[in-house]
C-alpha cells in the first residue's frame, strides 16, 4: 500500500514570505491529528525530478465538519528547494503525506490559564491549539493568551483572524511584538522573551507552550525557570530548527 496523498485545494499569502496551503486527504479520510502535531510532505523539486521530504506543523485544529482538510504555513527560504517549490505549486498538486506525528499537544490541564508563545511560523501548532480551545466557548473557561513575535507588522500571521478572536472571546488576549518595528510603531517591540515576565504575571502564572527557533525557545525556558521560578512541568516546547 502506497503513502497517503494530500491535494492542495487553496493557497494564500499570510505575509510577504509565508504562504498558507490548505490540503485535502485524497482518500477522503480524516487526517487524524491532534492540535499541535506535524506531518511530512514529499515535495517535488526542480532539477532531475527529485523529491524532498519536509516536516510542517498543522496550523488548523481537527474539524468535525471537514476532517480531511488541514492547513500549513510555509516560509519561503532563498536556498530551500522545498519551500520555493511549495510557494509555486498550483492548486490540484498531490503530495505524498506521512503522519501525523509529534507530542507537542495539549495535556489534561484544560481548566488552567494557558499562554502560547510563538515566533514566525512557530505560530502554526499554537494556532491549532488556540482554535481548538476557543471552540470550547468562553463561559466558565480560564483565561488564555498568545504572545507572538515577528519582524514587522506585515509579518503578523493570521493577523485579522487573531484580532477577530480577541473581539469574539473575552477570555483571549493577544500580545504582539516586532523586532524591526516601523518608526511610527507604538506597540511592543523587541523579542518575545523581553515581554514574557509581564504577560505571564498578567495571566497569573499560566502553563506555557512555546514554539519557534531554538534560541528563542531556550531563552523562554530560562526566563520562566530562573526568573519566574517555574517548574519545568509547566513549560511545553517545540523547536523547528
Amino acid at each position: 500500500m502506497g503513502p497517503r496523498l494530500a491535494e492542495i485545494v487553496s493557497a494564500s499569502a499570510l505575509s510577504p514570505s509565508v504562504r498558507s496551503l490548505v490540503l485535502r486527504c485524497v482518500d477522503g479520510q480524516a487526517l487524524g491529528h491532534q492540535a499541535g502535531q506535524w506531518v511530512n510532505l514529499d515535495v517535488p523539486v526542480s532539477g532531475g525530478g527529485g523529491v524532498t521530504r519536509r516536516a510542517y506543523s498543522v496550523a488548523s485544529a481537527p474539524s468535525l465538519q471537514a476532517p480531511d482538510l488541514f492547513e500549513i504555513a510555509v516560509t519561503r527560504v532563498a536556498d530551500g528547494a522545498a519551500s520555493m517549490a511549495l510557494h509555486e505549486l498550483p492548486l490540484g498538486t498531490q503530495l505524498p503525506l506521512d503522519g501525523p506525528h509529534g507530542f507537542f499537544t495539549r495535556e489534561s490541564e484544560r481548566d488552567e490559564p494557558v499562554l502560547w508563545v510563538g515566533t514566525g511560523t512557530g505560530l502554526s501548532p499554537l494556532r491549532a491549539m488556540l482554535e481548538e480551545e476557543l471552540a470550547r466557548g468562553d463561559a466558565g473557561r480560564p483565561r488564555i493568551a498568545l504572545l507572538f513575535g515577528c519582524r514587522t507588522e506585515a509579518d503578523v500571521l493570521w493577523g485579522e483572524q487573531l484580532h477577530d478572536w480577541v473581539s469574539e472571546h473575552p477570555r483571549f488576549s493577544l500580545f504582539t511584538t516586532l523586532s524591526r518595528p516601523a518608526p511610527d510603531h507604538f506597540g511592543r517591540s523587541g523579542y518575545v522573551q523581553a515581554h514574557l515576565r509581564e504577560v505571564a504575571e498578567v495571566m497569573g502564572r499560566p502553563i506555557v507552550y512555546a514554539c519557534g527557533l531554538s534560541r528563542m525557545v531556550q531563552e523562554v525556558r530560562r526566563v520562566l525557570k530562573e526568573e519566574l521560578g517555574y517548574d519545568r512541568r509547566r513549560i511545553r516546547t517545540e523547536r523547528y530548527d
